[in-house]
């Protein structure tokens, strides 16, 4: 009896650990450090559970993590160097953790409806600050999605970056259209927590993470569809979806100026922005950043370097701003080379196709393709709330061996 106590007190520990961990990511990285190391305690007094064959079916993720532990041989600015090789410590320590403990379905659900829930209540505490701070400072709430009131402004009322709040949204927001419930009152409450997680994605302006999680999440809408109403319909219906969203696209003012900032836009105070031009510029001024093809610059040196390349081509106000590449395929390539750019693409690869997890598989292919995408415009593994999630969620989806791509 008393082991059999055992066994439940571990299970219960397990999941208030990891819901403890979907509760912090949001918020200051620090909180969600905490739960990290209340896993690596948990993982330490179940060692005898640690399940070597699983550990290996990770190495993607702990070949990148040695890549950078190499570069350490070869950078200038070892400091720098040993900070980003902490930074990169999950993709060491999750495959450990998730080594040792299991999730069962049941668990997962779980996990997934408190997140769900976690974070429709962080939107609504979002976007209610921001309505009193508009009343606070006597302005019309007409001015709610100026940008001064979305974007950033938005983002900081929980203390996190728009693209990395859009990142923590994407999964839960595939999961909820995977396993759509069809009937009773979960129907309509899961349509509603959609409406309410797109509006907030859309408000938050980050351009090419929201087009992803959209673009997407209306794919796997119309596959839904199709399989109920058949494609005449569903073609409609996906219609219908696209004209509503770019009618509330149009409406949030700071959205519509993203997006027009792109091909040139002048504001009423004078200041011109025309930033698609420039994304070029700054990818090119990156790839330039790169002094070994092969191993790259070492990690310590990368964004020293590519604020020496914005420098030399002319790219100042991304200086003063101490800008990475914005290229998580960049970034890499000037840290690690072409070594650590098809590390990551394999670990793009190796979790996309091996479908490990039939109750996730959906979901988790959506979510690699979204990644796949946005680190075109993103260096999400260059700060904790982007690299901590990501290995998370490859560690959680990815719960048992593949045959096909086994080691």
């Amino acid at each position: 009896m008393s082991a059999f106590t055992t066994v439940i007190n571990n299970q219960k520990l397990k999941l208030l650990l990891i819901f403890l961990f979907f509760i912090t990511i949001p918020l200051k990285n620090n909180y969600n450090s905490i739960s990290l190391i209340l896993l690596i305690i948990l993982t330490i007094s179940n060692y005898k559970k640690f399940d070597f064959a699983r550990f290996k079916s990770f190495f993607p993720m702990i070949g990148y993590f040695l890549l950078v532990l190499i570069s350490l041989i070869y950078t200038n600015n070892l400091d720098r160097g040993i900070g980003y090789l902490t930074t990169t410590m999950p993709f060491i320590i999750l495959p450990l953790i998730f080594s040792t403990i299991k999730i069962e379905r049941s668990e997962l659900k779980q996990l997934f409806k408190g997140y769900i829930i976690w974070l429709f209540i962080l939107i609504l505490f979002s976007e209610l600050t921001i309505i009193i701070n508009i009343l606070n400072n006597g302005d019309s709430l007409f001015l709610l999605f100026r940008k001064d009131y979305s974007y950033i402004t938005l983002g900081e009322v929980i203390g996190i970056h728009p693209p990395y709040m859009v990142l923590l949204m994407s999964f839960p927001i595939f999961y909820i259209i995977e396993k759509f419930e069809k009937t009773g009152i979960n129907k309509y409450l899961q349509i509603f927590i959609l409406l309410v997680f797109f509006f907030y994605i859309i408000h938050l302006s980050s351009r090419l993470p929201m087009v992803s999680v959209l673009s997407i999440s209306f794919l796997l809408i119309y596959k839904k569809l199709n399989q109920k109403i058949g494609i005449i319909k569903s073609i409609i219906s996906l219609i219908a979806i696209l004209i509503l969203t770019s009618l509330i696209l149009y409406n949030i003012r700071s959205t519509r100026y993203r997006f027009q900032e792109l091909f040139g836009m002048q504001y009423a105070n004078g200041i011109y922005i025309k930033s698609a031009p420039l994304k070029i510029f700054q990818w090119t001024a990156g790839l330039k950043a790169n002094n070994n093809l092969i191993v790259g610059n070492g990690m310590g040196d990368a964004n020293n370097d590519i604020t020496k390349s914005n420098y030399n081509e002319g790219l100042y106000k991304f200086v003063e701003l101490k800008y990475n590449a914005h290229n998580q395929y960049i970034q890499t390539f000037v840290g690690i080379g072409i070594l650590g750019v098809l590390c990551l693409f394999f670990i793009l690869y190796y979790f996309l196709v091996s479908n490990s997890s039939s109750y996730l598989s959906l979901t988790s292919k959506a979510f690699f393709v979204y990644l796949l995408v946005v680190f075109l415009t993103e260096s999400y593994l260059e700060r904790h709330h982007g690299l901590v999630f990501i290995s998370f969620i490859v560690c959680l989806t990815f719960s048992k061996k593949n045959k096909k791509l086994q080691l």
